[in-house]
């Protein structure tokens, strides 16, 4: 592919389906080696996403980040904690009995969980309860702000788990909420 290293406005015909959509950028695409033939509309910076908080906690939309058919991506960020002084501060127990869950602990400390390093990758299908694990709660009560990144998706559809995931299955993770 030719690098063409042009700044000026470069119309890009986008097809979709029968569907195509007109775009102009700034400078021409291919102004960059590497370049793998697709066009981003947006780009998200999972450190500039600010949720919001309240005196008590706030439920799961708060960090939602996309939607589109079918799933909903979520942020954890690094966020104020609720302020009212009886305010649990860690996520409830929960069943999700429309979704599975999985999420990615990007980095920080994990307030809600134990064993939960940099990198884990946590599976909860749908109408398996999942919350903090004990002690999790009393330990939150003087902490004023979380310092971590996950990203959440929740799918409409049941997932499945393959050979390869399974190879990586931590067995003890359901026993995690044993005191």
């Amino acid at each position: 592919m030719q690098t063409i290293d042009r700044e000026d406005e470069t119309p890009v015909l986008i097809k979709h389906g029968t569907r195509l959509s007109r775009y102009v950028l700034a400078s021409h695409p291919f102004d960059v080696v590497g370049w793998d033939g697709w066009v981003y509309p947006f780009t998200f910076n999972a450190d500039d996403f600010e949720p919001i908080t309240g005196t008590v906690h706030q439920p799961p939309p708060i960090h939602l980040t996309f939607c589109a058919k079918g799933f909903v991506l979520c942020t954890f960020a690094p966020r104020m904690l609720d302020t009212h002084p009886e305010a649990i501060k860690v996520p409830y127990a929960h069943s999700n009995v429309q979704a599975d869950e999985v999420l990615y602990y990007v980095r920080g400390q994990f307030g809600s969980r134990r064993g939960v390093e940099e990198s884990s990758i946590t599976l909860h299908p749908r109408g398996i309860p999942h919350g903090p694990h004990p002690g999790t709660i009393a330990a939150s009560r003087n902490m004023t702000r979380t310092d971590e990144l996950a990203v959440m998706v929740d799918t409409v559809r049941p997932l499945s788990v393959t050979r390869q995931a399974l190879e990586l299955d931590d067995p003890n993770y359901p026993y995690s909420w044993l005191d």
